[in-house]
C-alpha cells in the first residue's frame, strides 16, 4: 500500500536484473539512489577492499538513467585515503561528472587504529582537507544545476513537516503555505535557493 519506496544505499556490483527491471517499471520506486562508491580510482578501490571498479559505477549509473531519465544519485566519497596521489584524486573528482552525482557525502579520511589502511603511507592533513573541499565544491555545482533544472516543473512532494517535503528525486522543497505532514502534494516548483526548491 506504500506509494513510495526508496533504496537508501546500494553497491553497484550487487545490482541484478530484477532491480534494473524494477527501476524501469515500478513507479513506487523513487528515482533516487544513494551509491556506496567511496572512490573513483581503481587502485584505491582495491586497497579499500571494494568489490567494484570505477567503470562498474559508470556503467550502472548510465544504465539506470537510460531506464529512468529523471534518476538522481547520491554517493559517499572519501578524500585522502592513504597512498592517494593527485592523479588518483582527480579520478574521484571526475567521477562526480562521469556518474552525474548530485548528492555527495564527502568524508576526509581519518585513520582507524588496527586497520590495514592505518599502516599505509598517509596523505598529509592539509592535502586531505583541500581535496575534500574540492569534492564538496563539485557536489555543490551539481546540486545547483539540478535545482535550476527543476524550476517550473511539476513534482509530487512527500511532506516531512508542514513547510518542508521532498520530491521523488530526494530534493528538499520549502512551501510558503503549510501542507499536511505525511501527505504527497502535487506542486509546481516556483524557484530555488542555494540548496532547496521553493513551491
Amino acid at each position: 500500500d506504500l506509494r513510495r519506496l526508496r533504496i537508501s544505499s546500494i553497491d553497484s556490483i550487487e545490482v541484478d536484473e530484477n532491480l534494473m527491471q524494477a527501476i524501469a517499471t515500478e513507479p513506487r520506486l523513487m528515482p533516487h539512489l544513494h551509491l556506496s562508491l567511496q572512490h573513483g580510482d581503481d587502485m584505491i578501490l582495491k586497497r579499500m577492499k571494494r568489490r567494484h571498479l570505477r567503470d562498474d559505477a559508470i556503467r550502472f549509473t548510465e544504465e539506470a538513467r537510460r531506464l529512468r531519465p529523471e534518476m538522481t544519485f547520491g554517493a559517499d566519497i572519501i578524500a585522502g585515503f592513504p597512498t592517494e596521489t593527485d592523479a588518483m584524486f582527480e579520478n574521484s573528482l571526475k567521477l562526480v561528472d562521469d556518474c552525474a552525482l548530485t548528492w555527495l557525502h564527502v568524508f576526509p579520511y581519518s585513520a582507524r587504529p588496527g586497520t590495514p589502511a592505518a599502516r599505509m603511507p598517509a596523505v598529509d592533513g592539509a592535502t586531505i582537507k583541500e581535496r575534500a573541499a574540492r569534492l564538496r565544491a563539485a557536489g555543490a555545482d551539481r546540486v545547483s544545476l539540478h535545482l535550476q533544472e527543476q524550476v517550473g516543473r511539476p513534482h509530487s512532494v512527500l511532506m516531512e513537516s508542514p513547510h518542508m517535503g521532498r520530491t521523488e528525486q530526494f530534493t528538499e522543497v520549502r512551501f510558503k503555505v503549510a501542507q499536511q505532514e505525511g501527505a504527497v502534494v502535487d506542486a509546481v516548483i516556483e524557484g530555488r535557493s542555494a540548496d532547496h526548491l521553493l513551491a
